[in-house]
């Protein structure tokens, strides 16, 4: 007989199931109607919603328009699904990745036509029972694409409203990953006021052919691009829409690529194009089937958050079962609605031989991985717990009777805490199991070396952090009554606070208050949370983990010597203010104890200081050297566990310490930082996080002498000489054997056993982590050397450059090179002379320039044929003479037409360049641009803004030219040129730059342009002379522009006086009525650091020949 509770279940979860109750979760799915999955095989139990796609739209009526083989499908597709599940809700899709982009735009843009559109798709939607209308306009891009977007829905919900005895159809639409398009945004405030939910397409970010490189096509997170879910559905939450509007895509498909190296095979290796099929795409069965014919190993990256695996030169990136637990579960954690399927059913399954399996007949099994919820899997489960707990009953009987001795000792030690410790709380293994959801998943907030951590919420509400000791642990019942015993007598606004504990059937759970921020190290080493945390920020949780040592060193009855000082020990608070955790590996001294032996070392590698890992002593000084190590990492944004410098192979110290050395320090620190208006600096910072992890304890500063140092700038510092584990070392002695037992070690709270202790022993100097740093691009220098210049090739200084371009080439009006005899020995004396320099750079040749005809570049991109022909013969130009690559220098654009046919012109250029290097198996050629300061602009009142995606997807960088704000069409007054800020204006470099890395593009894909020339003027008053003065016309010079080699010898003819202007970061001379605006090396150095305060790619300079001597030339 069935259980009456299991029958009550049942009767509830019916109840719950009914689709009349709130839509609180959304599990979608698209079925598409060009796959040949029948729609009678679709699980529809597994879905809240399920949406037919695509209906397409007549160019003339604009009314909706469906096949007759679709019409039969789309007439049947509700009443079929609803069959297994009479609760889903299915929607008619429209539009669609192969949908008519031009009868699109035509429908939009005409009201008229936009009701024709409007009136149709609701007529369709009742005629064959949809509940609601989704719009998958995926080529939106122009800000009037967006315009009239934003119109189209606000009439669409009109009419959807207006309608009478019937419920409101749902309306929703399929967006790109995030809010930003190639040269506009979409219009969020119709969206949220217009829309049930919009459907974010988080995959395709790269595909095999158009993408080099191996990548994850639906990674979560990206540490080298913007190109992630994660950053997509940042940009519509701060754009403005509620992330319960937001349902997350997950794709069934991956993507193969053929490898270059089948020895080098991690995301990001070299790829010479797709593998397996024409485009690479794999549905999720055929890439299961593909693993298990080859006996593959599937990887996962929790970095990208992707799968991936190889065989031979075949890499195969897609999403795994663990991945998208993790997405779901990313999604509940940022509040989404839910999530959904894309190209569900993605039913084409690819064989082993590379045939498409759309080809092949019959049916095939739906491929899905979700959480669903089914009233027969929870009925089984029920049915499951209820035997469980059964048997549980009898065994805690039996358990009782057997281990009353047991129960007695906890009830013994729990009277013991209580009565050293009585502010703390008992907990019930029941209470903690309940506030927990059973120690879920969802619950989990991380894992240490003790154990788990999971949040939980108690009955009364109040949230509540739980540590429960892991049974595989190397930590136990010592360390769980440390922090009992110890915590309890320590109150402080820097410590975290144990609430309680349970030690109910055998566990050891620690409960804390809830830290709603997680850890430091959570923001620390993440590319986008890292800007959570500015230098203002940065510094009070700094003085803030001080205090807490200086708590525990000096004020408190007792002296604690903590231990275990890490990134991931250190909690933030709701204003994310630390607080020190993590009491398990602590010591008591006596106040005057000055250091204690152990044969039992604990802690983490990387913080454990040197005296601590050879000889098992530790003191107050342990603590100093982690707050050092901890210090580092904080100006730095660096792990300790990597390798670091030219050759990885300094460890984090190291690396800080010959940056020191050398001067260069601010190379060390987190770019995202400013410390401008601080007193206390990240230089000072440096100094004293390094004299804390001197090699002997004895020159390292006391927590005391530190809080000085920080709060008070005038404090003597002494200058840290090497720090520990350094290879390079004044003495040579080789390091002993130690009989220390290594018992409790982690790397960055990754744990290690105790067979690495030889190792550790012996090699002490050599971090035992195996990972290094991701590989950054290699930071670009590059010059334009003009072909009309005296200064020959060979008098370039190539230690000071990277990429050498040629300028200029153009093409005739057939879009072809027809080059010279003597042209083309010129271009391959300058290819052949560079490459013999030492060091040799890379050289491009540039096409176009300022004084060509844009009108000629609007032609060719403008049409498929005459792009092809363009490229075809750009590319044959750089290999027969030599070049490494090609950059254009179209100046500019005039219109929006002519940006989307840039984008279109850089992403057919990008294919022919990969296509040529896999046919000759030679590296693909570099392409880049010049382009205007900033992303967008308008020039003869015309509004216009460069295509940011085709350029991410196709461009090696871009060159912004950041000069010439000023010049001779403005005679009425001076101007800084190349100002880098202008308190009157968006003219500079600093707006420029900023809006093409606010509109998307990858800092790595920007390049900063500086000058070597100036303007000139002649003052109205040559009193009056600063910048924005006066004047009456332009200066000496073609044009009022004089080379810096002219500027400097004018200087000193004329005894000049030269200014810099730290407001707009220039330089200007003057003498007598003569006023020159330029960049000299201060202001072009100052320039450089703040490029590389904004992580960017690198810097070019136009142009060489106008300063000979390169005393401009700064540093990166």
């Amino acid at each position: 007989m069935v259980p009456k509770f299991i029958i009550l279940l049942y009767i509830f979860l019916s109840l719950g199931l009914n689709p009349s109750q709130a839509q609180t979760w959304i599990q979608a799915g698209y079925w598409d109607s060009g796959s040949e999955f029948p729609i009678a095989d679709i699980n529809s139990a597994l879905f809240t919603h399920l949406i037919c796609a695509f209906a397409n739209i007549n160019a003339s009526s604009y009314q909706l328009s469906l096949s007759s083989s679709d019409d039969q499908y789309f007439s049947t597709f509700t009443n079929t699904v609803k069959q297994k599940n009479p609760s889903v809700t299915t929607l008619l899709s429209i539009g669609g990745g192969s949908a008519n982009h031009s009868v699109i735009v035509s429908m939009v843009s005409n009201s008229s036509h936009r009701k024709s559109f409007i009136d149709s798709s609701i007529k369709t939607a009742r005629l064959y029972g949809f509940q609601g209308l989704d719009f998958s306009w995926v080529s939106a891009n122009t800000s009037s694409d967006m315009s009239n977007m934003a119109a189209l829905f606000q009439e669409w919900r009109a009419a959807i409203d207006s309608e009478t005895g019937q419920s409101k159809l749902i309306l929703t639409a399929a967006v790109p990953y995030s809010q930003y398009s190639e040269s506009s945004t979409y219009p969020i405030d119709s969206l949220r006021t217009n829309l049930n939910w919009l459907h974010v397409n988080a995959f395709d970010f790269y595909m095999p052919t158009w993408e080099n490189f191996t990548r994850a096509h639906a990674a979560l997170y990206d540490p080298t691009s913007n190109f992630n879910a994660d950053f997509g559905i940042e940009s519509w939450i701060t754009g403005g829409l509620p992330a319960n509007k937001l349902v997350l895509g997950l794709p069934l498909y991956g993507y193969a690529w053929t490898l270059v190296n089948p020895r080098d095979n991690t995301i990001g290796a070299p790829a010479s194009g797709p593998a397996i099929s024409k485009t690479g795409e794999m549905a999720y069965k055929g890439i299961r089937n593909y693993i298990q014919s080859y006996g593959a190993n599937s990887v996962y990256n929790a970095t990208f958050v992707v799968n991936y695996c190889t065989v031979g030169t075949t890499w195969i990136g897609f999403d795994d079962v663990e991945v998208v637990k993790v997405k779901v579960s990313f999604a509940k954690e940022r509040k989404l609605l839910g999530y959904f399927v894309g190209k569900f059913p993605m039913m084409t399954t690819v064989d082993v031989n590379g045939e498409n399996g759309t080809e092949k007949k019959g049916r095939l099994s739906l491929i899905i991985i979700l959480i669903p919820v089914s009233g027969v899997l929870i009925l089984i489960g029920a049915l499951t717990y209820y035997i469980r707990r059964t048997k549980n009953k009898k065994k805690d009987t039996e358990y009782k009777a057997k281990n009353s001795k047991s129960t007695a000792n906890i009830m013994t030690e729990a009277g013991d805490f209580n009565n050293n410790a009585p502010n703390l709380m008992v907990y019930r293994f029941s209470d903690i199991e309940m506030a927990t959801n059973r120690f879920s998943f969802e619950n989990k907030l991380g894992e240490g070396g003790y154990g788990p951590v999971y949040k939980g919420v108690l009955s009364d509400g109040r949230e509540i952090a739980v540590k429960k000791l892991s049974k595989t642990s190397t930590q136990g019942f010592e360390e769980f009554k440390n922090e009992v015993m110890l915590t309890a007598k320590l109150q402080h606004v820097n410590l975290v606070r144990v609430l309680g504990f349970c030690i109910e059937r055998e566990e050891h759970m620690l409960v804390y208050e809830f830290m709603p921020n997680k850890s430091l190290d959570y923001y620390l080493y993440d590319p986008i949370k890292r800007y959570m945390l500015d230098w203002e920020k940065r510094v009070e949780i700094i003085g803030g983990v001080t205090q807490g040592l200086l708590y525990l060193q000096e004020y408190s009855r007792l002296k604690i010597i903590h231990r275990d000082l890490k990134a991931s020990n250190i909690l933030l608070d709701e204003e994310m203010k630390p607080k020190i955790s993590d009491f398990g590996m602590a010591r008591i001294f006596s106040k005057d104890e000055v250091e204690a032996n152990t044969h039992r070392i604990v802690g983490t590698y990387g913080y454990v200081p040197p005296e601590y890992v050879k000889k098992g002593l530790y003191s107050i000084k342990s603590d100093v050297y982690s707050f050092g190590v901890l210090l580092l990492q904080i100006i730095s944004g660096q792990k300790t566990a990597c390798l670091y410098g030219l050759h990885e192979n300094l460890s984090l110290l190291e690396f800080a310490y010959e940056l020191w050395i050398q001067e260069k320090g601010m190379e060390f620190m987190d770019p995202t930082l400013d410390d401008t208006n601080s007193s206390c600096t990240l230089l000072r910072c440096m100094q004293i996080a390094l004299l804390c992890v001197q090699e002997n304890a004895n020159d390292g500063p006391t927590m005391l002498q530190v809080s000085s140092m920080l709060r008070n700038e005038i404090t003597p510092m002494a200058n840290p000489k090497r720090p520990a584990f350094s290879k390079r070392t004044n003495e040579n002695d080789e390091l002993k054997r130690s009989n220390v037992k290594l018992e409790i070690c982690s790397i960055d709270d990754s744990p290690i056993s105790e067979v690495h202790l030889a190792v550790l022993i012996l090699s002490l100097t050599i971090p035992i982590s195996t990972r290094v740093v991701m590989a950054s691009p290699p930071a670009v220098k590059a010059a334009y050397w003009p072909s009309w210049t005296s200064f020959p090739p060979s008098a370039i200084d190539t230690t000071l450059f990277t990429h050498i371009y040629y300028a200029f080439l153009m093409p005739t009006d057939t879009y072809k090179f027809e080059i010279s005899t003597s042209t083309a020995l010129e271009l391959s004396n300058f290819t052949t002379t560079l490459r013999r320099k030492n060091p040799p750079v890379k050289t491009l040749y540039s096409i176009g320039g300022g004084g060509t005809d844009s009108h000629l570049f609007a032609r060719m991109a403008s049409n498929e044929k005459s792009r092809q022909t363009f490229i075809n013969s750009a590319i044959e130009t750089a290999r027969r003479l030599d070049f490494d690559g090609m950059d254009l220098d179209w100046e500019f654009p005039e219109n929006p037409t002519d940006m989307q046919n840039l984008g279109v012109l850089f992403m057919d250029w990008r294919r022919a360049i990969n296509y040529e290097a896999r046919k000759t198996h030679r590296a693909p050629l570099l392409l880049t641009a010049a382009v205007y300061f900033s992303v967008d602009f308008f020039l003869d009142e015309v509004y216009r803004k460069f295509p940011v995606r085709s350029i991410n997807q196709n461009l090696d960088w871009i060159n912004a030219m950041c000069y010439d704000y000023h010049g001779s069409w403005d005679t009425s007054a001076t101007g800084a040129h190349a100002a880098l800020y202008d308190p009157n204006s968006n003219i500079s470099t600093s707006y420029g730059l900023r809006s093409w890395i606010k509109a998307g593009l990858f800092r790595s894909r920007l390049v900063m342009g500086l000058p070597l020339y100036g303007k000139t003027w002649v003052l109205k008053d040559s009193n009056s002379h600063g910048i924005g003065s006066a004047a009456v016309s332009v200066g000496p010079g073609d044009a009022g522009v004089l080379t810096n080699v002219e500027i400097e010898e004018f200087n000193k003819k004329n005894g000049a006086k030269i200014e810099h202007d730290m407001e707009t970061v220039s330089t200007y001379s003057y003498a007598g009525s003569v006023w020159i605006g330029y960049d000299d090396s201060v202001s072009a150095t100052l320039k450089v650091g703040f490029a590389q305060a904004l992580r960017i790619r690198g810097y070019f300079f136009w142009a060489i020949g106008y300063d000979s001597d390169f005393k401009s030339v700064g540093r990166w």
